[in-house]
């Protein structure tokens, strides 16, 4: 699988999908650029948030249900890494260290919660400008392993926090954290050299806790496609 041409493929049918809705042209529609840095958490890095931070860019398509929620489709092509070494990990069979690098692309659905009414003070009285927000949903990760000669695809659960700043009827500014939940511990396995990641201790169990993670903490900006209707409230 070509990872760069599927995702520039996804994005195509995104704003497809953004302006397929231009018939019904009332909701606040925003569709918008992404960018940031990555981080990885498993058997290579075990708690360090930020360790080794690489890259992660895409796009993302908003629907704003109301002035408190919204819901929001996001695809990244990302790229993270790890090495035991950094934290003196010492593994079984005396291997002296195991590192990884891997590029991926993220696909996900969220739900965003605004803890303030979002929105133009000139259709509402009580909305904010500025807003902190909290999401939850569901995604799709999908790589190449180049180890097993596999095209793997793996849900993950994303959840996170973020803040959106509206500066304007049209443009809105943000900054967001999520955190990737895998439910795959072989995430970090890219070749013989770092198999051992792959359950290192042959517990033959899996826990939640013992899979792979991953994080972005991305910039956004996102343009209103059509005129905010007014919301019922």
């Amino acid at each position: 699988m070509n990872l760069e041409k599927h995702f520039k493929t996804v994005l195509i049918l995104l704003l497809i999908f953004a302006f397929h809705g231009q018939a019904k042209a009332e909701y606040n529609h925003e569709l918008g650029i992404t960018g940031g840095t990555t981080f990885y958490l498993g058997d290579a890095n075990h708690v360090t948030v930020f360790n080794r931070p690489l890259y992660a860019f895409g796009g993302l398509y908003r629907y704003n249900i109301d002035t408190r929620w919204a819901l929001k489709v996001s695809v990244m092509y990302a790229k993270v890494e790890g090495d035991t070494r950094d934290f003196g990990y010492i593994l079984p069979n005396h291997q002296d260290y195991a590192a990884f690098e891997r590029e991926f692309v993220d696909a996900s659905l969220v739900v965003e919660f605004n803890f303030l009414d979002i929105g133009e003070s000139g259709y509402y009285k009580g909305t904010y400008k500025v807003t902190p927000y909290i999401l939850l949903g569901v995604g799709l990760t999908a790589y190449n392993n180049m180890y097993t000669a596999e095209n793997m695809y793996n849900f993950n659960i994303p959840f996170g926090i973020g803040g959106k700043w509206k500066i304007d009827k049209r443009w809105t500014l943000g900054l967001e954290w999520t955190i990737h939940k895998l439910f795959t511990d072989s995430f970090d396995v890219t070749d013989s050299s770092n198999s051992i990641l792959n359950d290192p201790y042959n517990t033959g169990h899996v826990g939640f806790f013992d899979t792979d993670w991953y994080s972005f903490a991305n910039l956004y900006i996102s343009f209103n496609l059509f005129n905010t209707r007014k919301f019922c409230r």
